[in-house]
């Protein structure tokens, strides 16, 4: 597989891409479209997301069960974090400032303050897809095995109701 996902660093107007068959992550320039660094990561890096209260960058790698993070300002990875097996989804919660992983073969979601996951959180079967909804706080989780979505609040990190969906989903976004 090649390209995967991306996230916008607002900060230096760089994109940030998962490359998963090649375990890197690319580093674009908004500004003149040009590819101006590729870091190493973990195995298979799908899901992606930035943390403007860090500046950082946070990679899920799927084979290697782990979350790289980057720093926006140096392009370099500053630490590797271990979450559950299979990491996919990530979200960043502005509320709390917390990042919100989806481990699709742990069926949890791992959440992560700066580089220390704090707490591990039992979601639906085969979660991926990971979403924050600033109008109440919650996030919200696509559990592809169980056909729904777990609803997490993130003021608690307890899941407060699953919502039956069509078959399989995989993604989730927010519409503002």
């Amino acid at each position: 597989m090649g390209p995967w996902e991306v996230a916008y660093d607002p900060s230096n107007g760089y994109l940030y891409v998962t490359d998963s068959g090649s375990g890197t992550v690319s580093v674009i320039n908004g500004a003149n479209n040009t590819v101006i660094a590729t870091i190493t990561v973990g195995s298979e890096p799908w899901g992606i997301a930035y943390d403007p209260s860090n500046g950082y960058i946070y990679v899920a790698n799927f084979y290697s069960g782990t979350v790289s993070v980057i720093n926006g300002k140096t392009n370099t990875v500053i630490a590797t974090i271990r979450v559950g097996t299979g990491p996919t989804g990530v979200a960043y919660d502005p509320s709390n400032g917390y990042i919100y992983v989806a481990n699709f073969y742990s069926d949890t979601v791992s959440v992560i303050n700066g580089t220390t996951v704090i707490a591990n959180i039992n979601a639906g079967i085969y979660p991926g897809g990971v979403a924050y909804d600033p109008s109440n706080g919650y996030i919200y989780v696509a559990d592809f095995g169980s056909d729904s979505v777990s609803v997490i609040n993130g003021a608690n990190n307890t899941v407060i109701a699953t919502i039956l969906v069509g078959q399989l989903p995989e993604g989730v976004a927010y519409d503002p």
